[in-house]
């Protein structure tokens, strides 16, 4: 089970960096490990599709993407 829940967290990490970087597929890759640019895609289809329908899922990303947001927008004014 460890496996699968990194593996679903470096998913919705590698969909995350898609979504709010201008880093190419080869970039977010190499960012996680070397892992391959279809790595990427295929994570950010697999997240895009599974948030049709996972309302879970939905809320998990929103509060991470807002706490990156908040982050990001903070760090600007130190």
């Amino acid at each position: 089970m460890k496996k699968k829940n990194v593996t679903d967290a470096r998913a919705i990490a590698m969909y995350l960096s898609r979504i709010m970087t201008d880093e190419s597929l080869q970039r977010i890759g190499l960012e996680f490990g070397g892992r391959d640019h279809s790595t990427v895609i295929y994570s950010h289809e697999k997240i895009s599709n599974e948030l049709k329908t996972n309302v879970k899922l939905q809320e998990e990303i929103k509060k991470v993407y807002t706490i990156v947001l908040f982050e990001k927008s903070n760090s600007v004014f130190k």
